[in-house]
């Protein structure tokens, strides 16, 4: 029967047009839902033209990089208040995986560290990276270290 020749052909077709894609997934985890097919771009290409992490799960992981990174270095807040970071994006996440040790805010005047999602709206700063969350030479977050810097705004101005 000619049907039954076939079926192993699209069989092994259609796993492996599943294996694509979840190959893919698994290496932009935990960013699995950023992923774009080779089709629509990939996410490479896909950064200039939609928002990728618009739920903000990248500051989490980033507030997980910024707490061992201070464990690390060893360093203390200032005596007699929390460490202050400013926030570009949902400061929600930020302010659960940082917990109580931390002040989450806009203000990056007073801030010791900046917390920005690699988005437009998000200004990428002069001052020293602590953190840096990619996936495919994408960057979805990072934290700079603000301390003694004057930063005016997180906030980029699009171009016209």
């Amino acid at each position: 029967d000619n049907r039954v020749s076939w079926q192993p052909v699209a069989l092994t077709a259609f796993v492996f047009g599943l294996a694509l894609p979840l190959a893919e997934m698994i290496r932009l985890h935990p960013y699995q839902y950023t992923h774009f097919n080779y089709i629509a771009g990939t996410v490479r290409e896909a950064d200039d033209r939609f928002m990728l992490d618009y739920w903000g799960l990248a500051l989490k992981q980033a507030s997980d990089g910024l707490r061992e990174q201070l464990v690390e270095r060893q360093e203390v807040p200032p005596e007699g208040r929390k460490w202050k970071v400013a926030v570009c994006g949902p400061q929600r996440p930020a302010q659960v995986a940082l917990g109580p040790d931390f002040t989450i805010g806009w203000d990056s005047h007073a801030a010791d560290f900046a917390m920005t999602l690699g988005e437009f709206y998000c200004k990428g700063l002069n001052a020293p990276v602590m953190v840096e969350i990619k996936r495919d030479d994408v960057v979805f977050a990072r934290v700079y270290d603000i301390r003694g810097r004057t930063i005016s705004s997180l906030l980029s101005i699009p171009a016209p």
